[in-house]
């Protein structure tokens, strides 16, 4: 009789065949750290203060009447390193002798590491929107800093109405009108891109749009109203209604649990940054044995802080995620 395959199936034939490869998970850009301004003098202690210095008005004279004296306002701002935060992972010996793709996870965990805390740190850059103070329009020199979107007849979606009225906000905070920038929620390009308006606009600004849409890796390939916008998976979110919020036309709508909280400021130079921050202890990784429980350790930590250092140069706006 012959040997054949079926002979062979019982001991001889292997049922799995794995490859040495590892599959990556795909990866989002992350991009919000560069808009922070990190303290470069912070030399010890967890608290940081930086004194400000306001500014002075000018009198009107009256003829043999002296001026009054005029003192500048001054104001303190006080910073505090308030992340700690690491990685641990630990391996057995009987786990590299006995298996055979060791090596490669163990080649991939700093990567992990780093880009795990990468993650992390883009998400308390997103959440500095809560220094902004919940459920108030956060007015500055009659501009308001934080509204509910206004388009879809009540869908809470960005309209280009929107965007007009943060640039003009921004301005009339004294904000530098050059270097702005929008983080939006996906939703906003695929909103955009089949937007009426843009379609069926005449204006050079929305001119190939509708041939290329909007978004390009993760970057819109068109300015609005001066704003560059960009998209991002990591924006913050509202786990309170906000029911005293209103839209740019001070129409009330309430910001719901789940909308998320886009974010828009002026980029046009590093000390006007809206966020500040500071490292106490840059990501390290370390690594050390266990010789009685045959195990090896690695370990990623850093302290750092953050911060809404200039509220003026933040404009929030709370939108749902719905598509058109």
């Amino acid at each position: 009789m012959a040997m054949d395959s079926s002979w062979g199936q019982t001991h001889l034939h292997r049922n799995e065949i794995f490859n040495m490869m590892l599959k990556e998970v795909l990866r989002d850009d992350l991009f919000a750290e560069q808009w922070v301004n990190y303290i470069g003098d912070f030399a010890d202690g967890s608290n940081y203060s930086i004194n400000s210095v306001g500014e002075l008005t000018i009198d009107q004279m009256v003829e043999g009447t002296a001026l009054p004296d005029r003192q500048l306002d001054t104001g303190q701002f006080v910073f505090n390193i308030n992340e700690f935060v690491g990685v641990k992972s630990a391996f057995t010996d009987v786990f590299f002798e006995e298996d055979f793709m060791a090596n490669q996870v163990l080649s991939a965990l700093p990567d992990r590491m780093t880009r795990a805390f990468a993650e992390y740190l883009e998400t308390r850059v997103m959440r500095l929107q809560r220094r902004q103070t919940a459920n108030d329009p956060n007015t500055i020199n009659t501009g308001r800093h934080r509204i509910v979107a206004s388009g879809g007849a009540g869908a809470r979606t960005i309209a280009l109405n929107d965007l007009a009225y943060i640039a003009f906000t921004l301005k009339k905070a004294n904000v530098s009108a050059s270097g702005m920038v929008g983080i939006v929620d996906p939703s906003f390009e695929f909103n955009a891109n089949v937007l009426s308006q843009v379609q069926t606009s005449d204006n050079p600004q929305f001119k190939g749009i509708i041939e290329t849409g909007f978004g390009q890796e993760f970057r819109f390939i068109r300015n609005i109203y001066g704003i560059d916008l960009f998209t991002s998976n990591y924006l913050d979110t509202l786990d309170a209604q906000e029911a005293s919020l209103t839209d740019y036309a001070a129409n009330t709508d309430a910001g719901e649990i789940g909308d998320v909280v886009n974010m828009f400021f002026s980029v046009a130079d590093r000390t006007l940054l809206p966020f500040i921050g500071a490292w106490r202890r840059r990501p390290v990784i370390k690594s050390w044995r266990d010789e009685d429980k045959e195990l090896e350790y690695h370990q990623l930590s850093a302290r750092f802080g953050l911060d809404l250092f200039r509220p003026e140069n933040l404009v929030t706006v709370v939108s749902s995620t719905t598509l058109s």
